[in-house]
């Protein structure tokens, strides 16, 4: 009987390939991949943790092969990909991470806006891909995968041999060991001698999934890495997915408004305050759906550029998109409520009585009442990264949120959705909304959520670096810190000549 052997590679690895890794390592990787394919950008960390693993010993080579027909973008990336390398090997690989990292954003507007970040010549990039230049270069990598047998992303060959096995660390790193007789690695890969931490998953960003001592509880590192995760995919997001994300969520705080305004009218002299019970509805919907909230989503990323890898400027670019797409949304809101006749008058007679509330406070009252709500919602940040279900999520957000109408404290995106319905509603005018209510809110939310990321979770943090994400980024200096430029976190990335093939 006889066995079918797995293809082989038929078009060897030479000086056309892209490739990191110096040409005599003992063991080439050659990938066949698909910029929009998932399973690609599943392996595309692995891959990754392995080139920090195994350095200089390996050499990692990608060829196109873009499943048109399944992933209607993955031809124009690919084209992108090379239109970035006819400017610098370098540059392609940059490319090629930034679209691996950016897999929701391959239109071309994206992958102009990706041309503009990593700093290339952007008009001779749109033109080359205008002009399908790379597209023969493409056809000749899916073509030469197709001859060796690969029908599907991600394909990898090590050494010329297709591998079939498990698309997971241990296993291909296992498989890249053993063709390389690499004897530390093999070693390292005995069940004895492994340590706890290589067998501990973690997400793309490089967050721990459990913790280290006991599984399911985080030590105050590995929460500020979950944080700082977090804040690394948040900073990195376009202007589109940022604003739309914020619309959602000034859009869901709704819920907040129309809830607590029922059913304060419903229990109006209760002393509980069965009023609030809904208060933190809106909240749970933006945690637990992702969607991005001034204070909650916006203060992760200042860990970032406490750590030197962010610049101020590009954090306040994602505090502004973010903070005009939630106040256009709960504008929508205000005017919902107040102009169609939703609330019956009772109910519309307590909303009014919302913004008036805020309305009659002092400023400096307001300020400082925000600065204690700014703070929790600082601490929930940190909790919700502690947490590893959803129903703990759920409870911390309910119970922290809870807290800010009951403590007669304010946040300023839902305040804004109460002064705005007084103000549609004839009770008060746009100015004097944003003067003496939404400036010292904001004020106090921010004040009062960085002091809380700044002085209790950085400060008892030991470790601020991810071993694998962080290898190749360096800390802004000084004047790219504070005036920022297109490198920001960018240029933390730029490996050059040497970032790829160093090793541990």
């Amino acid at each position: 009987m006889s066995t079918v052997e797995p293809p082989s590679l038929t078009l060897p690895a030479g000086e056309r390939d892209h490739s990191r890794g110096p040409a005599d390592a003992p063991v080439t990787l050659v990938q066949y991949g698909d910029f929009e394919c998932p399973h690609c950008g599943d392996i595309y960390p692995v891959i990754r943790r392995i080139q920090n693993r195994v350095g200089t010993r390996l050499r990692l080579i990608f060829r196109h092969f873009p499943l048109t027909q399944q992933h209607p973008h993955a031809q124009q990336a690919a084209e992108a990909a090379e239109a970035a390398g006819a400017q610098g090997d370098a540059e392609f690989w940059r490319m090629h991470d930034r679209l691996y990292e950016h897999q929701n954003a391959l239109t071309d507007e994206d992958l102009e806006e990706h041309a503009e970040v990593l700093g290339l010549d952007t008009g001779r990039f749109v033109q080359e891909l205008n002009e399908g230049v790379h597209e023969d270069r493409v056809d000749e990598d899916r073509l030469s995968g197709a001859r060796s047998g690969v029908n599907g992303t991600p394909t990898l060959f090590i050494n010329g041999e297709r591998y079939d096995g498990p698309l997971e660390f241990e296993s291909l790193l296992t498989a890249i060991a053993e063709a390389g007789d690499l004897v530390d690695i093999q070693r390292s890969m005995d069940l004895d001698n492994r340590e706890l931490r290589e067998t501990i998953d973690r997400s793309r960003r490089g967050a721990p999934a459990a913790g280290a001592a006991v599984r399911d509880q985080f030590s105050a590192d590995e929460i500020f890495q979950r944080v700082t995760a977090t804040a690394d995919e948040d900073i990195d997001r376009s202007v589109r997915l940022l604003f739309f994300s914020g619309l959602a969520a000034g859009l869901s705080l709704g819920a907040t408004f129309f809830g607590r305004a029922v059913m304060t009218t419903a229990y109006p002299n209760d002393p509980i305050g069965l009023g609030n019970i809904f208060y933190p509805l809106g909240f749970i919907f933006i945690v637990l759906g992702g969607y991005q909230l001034y204070t909650e989503n916006t203060l992760t990323p200042v860990t970032l550029v406490l750590t030197r890898l962010a610049s101020i400027p590009r954090l306040l670019r994602l505090w502004g998109i973010v903070a005009v797409a939630n106040v256009a949304g709960v504008t929508i809101i205000a005017l919902l409520f107040a102009r169609t006749g939703i609330f019956n008058a009772a109910v519309a007679e307590t909303a009014r009585g919302f913004g008036e509330h805020a309305l009659s406070i002092s400023w400096s009252a307001l300020f400082f009442r925000a600065m204690i709500a700014g703070g929790l919602v600082a601490t929930m940040v940190w909790l919700t990264h502690a947490a590893r279900e959803a129903t703990a999520r759920f409870l911390i957000v309910y119970m922290i949120m809870f807290l800010i109408p009951a403590g007669d404290l304010f946040h300023c995106i839902t305040g804004a959705c109460e002064v705005l319905y007084l103000a549609f509603v004839g009770g008060t005018d746009l100015v004097t909304a944003f003067v003496d209510f939404f400036i010292p809110v904001v004020l106090g939310n921010t004040i009062g959520g960085i002091a809380f990321v700044a002085l209790v979770n950085y400060s008892m943090t030991a470790e601020r670096r991810f071993s694998d994400r962080d290898r190749l980024q360096r800390e802004l200096d000084w004047s790219e810190w504070l005036l920022g430029s297109y490198a920001d976190r960018l240029l933390s990335e730029r490996e050059g000549e040497s970032g790829p093939t160093k090793s541990d």
